[in-house]
């Protein structure tokens, strides 16, 4: 039998932090720092004919159609920035429970901004689809082809930015190449990584945006 998914309620709660809690401002080095809040929330109500196999709630005996309500997704994502980097963190709480969807650092030199360096878990930079954020997209879920190659659009890993500063001529492009667990959100099981690259090229003409890329995947 199939199962019929409707997205009754897209609720986005978007708190774009420039002001949240405190920014301490040190007028000697001229920097700022910054604490950035941001969230969203997608609610679904599922119905399945029978034998279904729903994913909100546990699977039935099959004698008879299944409706509920569900929470896709419930996104808290907290953003910590300085000059020489960011920390970011964002859990997923839904009715199944809460877990970390991002954790990690990213480092860069101030004084040499062209290169900078991530680790910790985050989306694998394969295509567009993947770090196309879930609260901006079109449709609720990813295409398969990317949902079955890279589930959990996430992995553990650590990875090089290569991307001129903004006002340089070479900005609209951008180099990126990591190494990665190969598992997923999981843990760590072997000594084998995955090599994910891409090169991307990005460009704004007033309300227009033209973009693309080339990623590779070896693993």
């Amino acid at each position: 039998a199939h199962t019929h998914y409707f997205l009754l309620l897209f609720i986005f709660l978007f708190i774009h932090g420039k002001n949240v809690f405190a920014q301490q401002k040190e007028e000697i080095k001229g920097t700022e720092s910054k604490l950035k809040i941001s969230g969203y929330i997608q609610a679904q109500w599922q119905y399945g004919e029978k034998d279904s196999k729903p994913s909100v709630g546990k699977y039935t005996n099959g004698d008879e159609d299944i409706s509920r309500f569900g929470v896709r997704r419930g996104r808290v994502k907290f953003t910590y920035s300085e000059k020489f980097g960011k920390a970011v963190i964002q859990i997923d709480a839904t009715e199944k429970g809460i877990g970390f969807k991002d954790a990690y650092l990213e480092l860069m030199y101030p004084s040499f901004e062209w290169i900078s360096f991530r680790a910790g878990i985050f989306d694998r930079p394969f295509g567009y689809e993947i770090r196309y954020s879930s609260s901006s997209r079109e449709t609720p879920e990813r295409s398969n082809v990317f949902q079955t190659m890279f589930p959990n659009e996430r992995d553990l890993g650590g990875m090089l930015t290569f991307q001129a500063p903004k006002g340089h001529a070479l900005h609209f492009l951008k180099l990126e190449g990591g190494l990665f667990a190969g598992n997923g959100i999981k843990l760590d099981n072997d000594n084998k990584k995955d090599f994910i690259g891409r090169l991307s090229a990005e460009h704004s003409f007033g309300n227009l945006k033209l973009s693309g890329g080339l990623s590779t995947y070896i693993g």
